[in-house]
């Protein structure tokens, strides 16, 4: 939920599924083919990846964020954005409760990373001693690409967690906002 961006919102299940799934295939495709130098090596770990990270985000977007079904492709887009941003809905009250709910699933995602963040300095460790490994005893390309998986780690350790914070920052002023709204709204209709 943290690293997709707005606009995935606007299609259905499908769409997400292909706009999550594709990217993810593609990169981890390039990564085996320059590891092993085997061509079939690519469009096996494209089919595998695409699909199975495609699926599990498309069903982990659905459930994190059920109050998305019943928006509109537009609305979904315009409210992610402002959660992300951490804007006010002013001219779009009746979207407060979308959200609080999107703020939420964010919040909960956060949560969640942190709480897996053990295990994201365990693999650096790891990827830094095979890389220095490979450095040593394998052929330069693989070597790089070792080197390559630990800028990747290094990135998911010292540079998300600050982005991840911010983003988090932002969704909750924006479900204060929010919640400030649908308090109003109660009172006006009281």
């Amino acid at each position: 939920m943290l690293l997709i961006p707005a606009w995935v919102w606007r299609g259905g299940p499908l769409f997400r599924a292909v706009c999550l799934g594709i990217p993810a295939g593609v990169f981890v495709a390039a990564l085996a083919f320059a590891e092993s130098g085997v061509i079939i090596s690519a469009p096996v770990v494209f089919v595998v990846i695409s699909v199975f990270n495609g699926v599990m985000m498309a069903r982990r977007m659905g459930k994190s964020w059920p109050a998305a079904i019943d928006l509109s492709p537009a609305e979904r887009v315009a409210v992610s954005s402002a959660v992300r941003r951490g804007h006010h809905l002013a001219k779009a009250a009746r979207l407060a409760p979308a959200a609080v709910e999107y703020a939420g699933a964010l919040r909960d995602a956060g949560r969640q990373a942190r709480r897996w963040q053990w295990l994201v300095w365990l693999g650096g460790a790891a990827a830094l001693v095979l890389a220095a490994i490979d450095s040593v005893f394998a052929t330069p390309r693989v070597a790089t690409v070792s080197w390559l998986i630990v800028v990747l780690f290094a990135v998911e350790i010292f540079w998300w967690p600050r982005v991840r914070d911010r983003l988090l920052a932002n969704a909750e002023r924006t479900h204060e906002a929010a919640c400030r709204d649908l308090a109003q709204r109660r009172v006006d209709d009281a």
